[in-house]
């Protein structure tokens, strides 16, 4: 075993050692770089885009000046506005509470019985939410590229000479 006073010591070794007369490991590791930049210029460069992490989208404004369909932006600020669900224990009154000694038992466990099952409500409405923020982040970004198609559908129609309107 080499203490770390002893490891700068060592010569630098190739990554992978092969133990046979016809190929050496220089040879294999020099294939496999080969291998490798051909695959890469083959395929091209990669472009990976990831998106923003815990990104939420706000809600785009109505265009001015042009006509939209009220009703997507309607539906689309109440999406953005209304709250995220909450779960809470809302217990009513029970006759049998009202025993001395039962009554305290059967609320203790009535009360937990009852936390149990809000434990995994919670957790359905957690994952309820995020699917909420997600949807609706979505619309929201799908609005904007709608915006966005509509003002360079009008600024290529605004580039047609009158006489070439009536070709569409």
């Amino acid at each position: 075993m080499i203490d770390e006073s002893q490891a700068g010591n060592q010569p630098e070794k190739p990554w992978i050692e092969i133990h046979d007369p016809v190929i050496t490991s220089e040879a294999l590791v020099a294939e496999i770089d080969r291998r490798v930049a051909a695959r890469r210029t083959e395929l091209g460069p990669v472009n990976l885009i990831f998106p923003t992490f815990g990104h939420v989208s706000t809600y785009p404004e109505p265009p001015a000046g042009h006509a939209y369909n009220p009703n997507l932006y309607y539906y689309l600020k109440q999406a953005n506005q209304s709250p995220p669900p909450t779960v809470e224990p809302v217990l009513a009154p029970s006759p049998a509470t009202r025993l001395p000694f039962l009554g305290r038992l059967w609320q203790l466990i009535r009360g937990e019985m009852h936390n149990l099952i809000l434990f995994y409500v919670n957790q359905m409405a957690g994952d309820q939410n995020r699917l909420n923020i997600d949807l609706i982040s979505t619309l929201n970004e799908l609005t904007r590229e709608i915006q966005a198609q509509q003002a360079e559908i009008d600024r290529l129609r605004a580039q047609l000479k009158p006489g070439e309107e009536g070709m569409e």
